[in-house]
């Protein structure tokens, strides 16, 4: 008799995939000796390669200029085939967008893990793999640019695919000149898939990087700083170094980008994650000097922003969406997730706010 054969269809993008490969350890888990095969898209294939709870890989064409819903939507009919074909004897769709709307509850690993039918009770931190070319070509980065002689290290991921923080590498690189300007023991890595420009010494063009390569940096790292984007996810994985955290987020966005949000809801510790909103770039370098010269939590008493539950942008940009598109039944089924999960008490707050821009809108 054939071990269970299962497929894990989870197409993009890099934080997502690396929060799926929990799932992936939790089918292994609940089904010993099963084959599993984990469809993912071609841009994002890095992620899982090399997984040891992976047996197979299913590549989807998909890059930056692909419909990528088209793409699920082809890839998710000849899946079902397959599985009617006998070719699978189960299949598990864990991604969002854009079938499962209906398991978004505010953030994206635990609506992502409401995909899988079954409790996770396997460890919930990213699984990843490197092959010896990336420790390679990661260890010949940080010789290059000498990071073992820098007091501080820091990666900074300077792009967010996901739009859920202000910042730009323009912004990234004029925070890193404030810092290093002071500082001759401080270097920072830009880190993104844009290049940026180098100040010799002090500030280091990161996009030479693939994305698992920034996990073997961490460990010439001291800080990380980031967008609650691929970069920053892969920094908690358990190949990367751990490091205390600064992140800078949206405002409109930064309860669902929240790393502490999502900590606390899966009881992780958080202490060592400073969350700061919109911002100036003096702001950002203070909190960054700050971190460097002063007790962790100390500067976190001092930069941290207690981010409150709002749902201005899961009612007005979100639930908009899934009803353009005529799914009221999984904007409904997200609706009770959401209600579950937090309470009554942001709705009204909600309610209440735009109240008070109606009533100061007639006024």
């Amino acid at each position: 008799m054939h071990p269970r054969r299962i497929l894990l269809g989870h197409l993009g993008a890099y934080g997502d995939c690396l929060y799926a490969t929990a799932i992936a350890r939790q089918i292994k888990h609940d089904v010993p000796g099963c084959h599993l095969t984990w469809a993912i898209g071609s841009k994002y294939r890095s992620v899982i390669e090399g997984n040891p709870y992976v047996d197979a890989i299913w590549e989807v064409p998909l890059t930056r200029r692909d419909d990528a819903d088209a793409a699920w939507r082809r890839f998710a009919a000849e899946a079902r085939t397959r599985v009617v074909q006998g070719g699978f004897d189960s299949a598990y769709f864990t991604q969002l967008s854009p079938d499962n709307y209906q398991n978004f509850d505010g953030t994206i690993r635990a609506s992502i893990f409401r995909g899988y039918p079954h409790p996770v009770t396997v460890p919930v931190q990213p699984v990843i793999r490197l092959s010896d070319h990336d420790v390679a070509a990661a260890r010949g980065f940080a010789e290059r640019h000498r990071l073992a002689d820098r007091t501080h290290v820091i990666l900074f991921e300077c792009a967010a695919e996901s739009r859920q923080s202000f910042v730009t590498p323009a912004f990234a690189a004029a925070v890193a000149a404030a810092v290093t300007g002071r500082r001759d023991d401080t270097l920072v890595i830009l880190s993104s898939a844009q290049r940026v420009l180098e100040t010799p010494g002090k500030i280091v063009d990161g996009s030479v990087l693939t994305l698992a390569q920034n996990a073997e940096i961490t460990r010439h790292c001291t800080l990380l700083v980031g967008c609650s984007s691929g970069i920053s996810w892969l920094c908690t994985s358990d190949w990367a170094k751990p490091l205390p955290t600064i992140q800078l987020l949206t405002r409109a966005t930064s309860v669902f980008a929240s790393m502490v949000h999502d900590a606390e809801h899966f009881g992780l510790p958080a202490d060592h994650i400073i969350e700061m909103t919109e911002c100036s770039k003096e702001h950002a370098a203070a909190c960054i000097q700050s971190v460097l010269t002063e007790p962790f939590a100390q500067a976190r008493h001092r930069f941290h922003e207690q981010i409150p539950v709002r749902l201005d942008f899961y009612l007005d940009v979100f639930m908009r969406s899934v009803l353009r598109q005529m799914q009221p039944l999984k904007a409904l089924r997200s609706l009770i997730h959401v209600l579950r999960r937090y309470g009554p008490r942001p709705f009204l707050r909600y309610g209440i706010d735009k109240f008070n821009r109606l009533r100061g809108a007639r006024a």
